[in-house]
C-alpha cells in the first residue's frame, strides 16, 4: 500500500501565548477528501494532520490523524514525514500572514485602554509546498491555491506560478466565490475544471501513472540529411506558429514532430520538439521507442517532447501520418479522448479510433499526411 500525507485545516500562528491568527475555513474538504481515498478499492495508508480544533476525518484503519500546534510545528511536522511518503497533498489554509515578533507571555492588555492603537508588525510565512522537494524529490505533489474575486486567468497564472516553484504534480486553484469548483493545473498547463467530489479519483490517476525514462546521446552530428528534416519541421512550424502558446514564465506550449525514417523493427524515428523549450524551434532526435521498458532513446543530447511515446504509437498506427502537431486548445470537429499526463504510458496506450483527436483539460493531437492535409 501507498502512503500519502494530506493535511487540512487551518494551520494558525500564534501572536502571544493565548492568541492565535487565523482563517475562518475548519478543513472539512480535505477531511473529506481523506475519507474519499480511504474507502477507494486501492487502499493507501493515510496520515492527515490537521490541528486539533480542525474537522476530522471519519474513523478508518486507513487513516491516522496527527495533530500539529501551529504554524512551525506543521512545517516540521511535514518535513519529517515527507520522506517516508509516496504522495503528499497539502490541502490546509496556512496563515500565511503571521506576526513578525511573537509577544512573549500574554498581552499586557490591562495596561491599555479601549481604543488604544497596537502597532504589530507582520510578515509572509515560509510556503512549506516548496520545500518538500528538497526532501523527498520523488513523491507525488499537490497542492491548493485560493484566492478572491479574480479573473479566471489569474486564477490560473497565480496556481501555475505555485507548480512551477514547487515542481508539484497539480496544483487545485479556485475563487472564494465558488467553493465547489476546482481547476486542476497540471505541469504542461493543462487546466481541468474539476468538482471536489472528483479530486480524490484524480490524484489517484496521477499518482498511478507510469513514466517513460528518456536516454539521451550525442549519435547527431554534421547530417545533411538530417539537417534537412529539421529544416523541413521548422517550415511546418512556421506555418502554425500563432497557435502555439508562449506563456509569462517562458515556456512555449504546444509540440510537433515529423517521422524521417524507419528502423529494423518497422518503428518510425521521427524528430520532435524538445522538452522544457523556450523556443519552438528546439529539436531531439528520437530513434527508439520501446512501450514495454518505457524508454525514449534520443540521438541527441535533448531530451524529447514528454508527447513522444504518443507520436511515436500514432506514426506506427496510421502509416499515412507525415507530421504531428499538438495545440494547447481543442476543437468541436474532434473526439475528446480522457486526460493522462504527457510522457505516462497512459498516455501513450490509447486505442487510437481517429489519427485526429482532443485531450480532455489538455489540448488537441492533430496529424497531418505528406501534403499537409489533417487526418481526422
Amino acid at each position: 500500500m501507498k502512503k500519502i500525507l494530506i493535511s487540512g485545516g487551518p494551520v494558525f500562528a500564534y501572536l502571544d501565548n493565548v492568541k492565535i491568527i487565523t482563517n475562518r475555513f475548519k478543513g472539512g474538504l480535505m477531511a473529506n477528501l481523506a475519507n474519499q481515498i480511504a474507502k477507494m478499492p486501492e487502499k493507501n495508508n493515510i496520515i492527515y494532520l490537521c490541528s486539533k480544533d480542525s474537522k476530522q476525518p471519519e474513523p478508518s484503519c486507513f487513516i491516522e490523524v496527527i495533530h500539529h500546534n501551529g504554524l512551525y510545528d506543521y512545517r516540521d511536522k511535514v518535513l519529517e514525514l515527507a520522506p517516508k511518503m509516496d504522495a503528499i497533498v497539502l490541502g490546509a489554509a496556512v496563515a500565511n500572514l503571521i506576526p513578525l515578533n511573537k509577544i512573549e507571555g500574554k498581552f499586557p492588555s490591562h495596561n491599555y485602554s479601549p481604543g488604544d492603537i497596537i502597532p504589530i508588525d507582520f510578515t509572509i510565512a515560509p510556503r512549506i509546498i516548496d520545500m518538500i522537494k528538497e526532501v523527498n524529490p520523488k513523491v507525488h505533489l499537490f497542492g491548493f491555491k485560493l484566492l478572491s474575486n479574480v479573473s479566471y486567468y489569474e486564477l490560473i497564472r497565480a496556481a501555475y506560478g505555485v507548480l512551477l516553484e514547487s515542481k508539484a504534480v497539480t496544483v487545485f486553484a479556485n475563487d472564494t466565490n465558488d467553493l465547489m469548483q476546482k481547476y486542476a493545473v497540471t505541469k504542461e498547463r493543462g487546466v481541468h475544471p474539476i468538482h471536489n467530489n472528483e479530486v480524490a479519483q484524480f490524484i489517484l490517476d496521477r499518482m498511478n501513472e507510469k513514466y517513460y525514462k528518456t536516454f539521451t546521446r550525442e549519435v547527431v552530428s554534421e547530417n545533411e540529411y538530417l539537417s534537412n528534416v529539421e529544416e523541413e519541421l521548422k517550415s511546418i512550424i512556421k506555418e502554425h506558429k500563432n497557435s502555439f502558446i508562449k506563456v509569462e514564465e517562458g515556456y512555449v506550449f504546444g509540440s510537433a514532430a515529423l517521422k524521417f525514417g524507419v528502423d529494423l523493427n518497422e518503428c518510425w524515428s521521427f524528430v520532435t520538439t524538445a522538452r522544457g523549450k523556450n523556443e519552438i524551434n528546439d529539436f531531439s532526435f528520437v530513434d527508439t521507442v520501446d512501450h514495454n521498458k518505457k524508454e525514449v532513446h534520443c540521438m541527441t543530447t535533448k531530451k524529447a517532447t514528454l508527447n513522444a511515446p504518443l507520436f511515436h504509437n500514432l506514426f506506427r498506427t496510421f502509416s499515412n501520418i507525415h507530421h504531428i502537431l499538438h495545440f494547447h486548445y481543442q476543437r468541436d470537429d474532434l473526439m475528446t479522448e480522457k486526460y493522462a499526463t504527457p510522457g505516462t504510458y497512459e498516455d501513450s496506450r490509447r486505442e487510437y479510433i481517429k489519427p485526429s483527436f482532443n485531450i480532455k483539460g489538455h489540448g488537441c493531437i492533430l496529424s497531418f499526411n505528406k501534403k499537409g492535409e489533417l487526418l481526422k
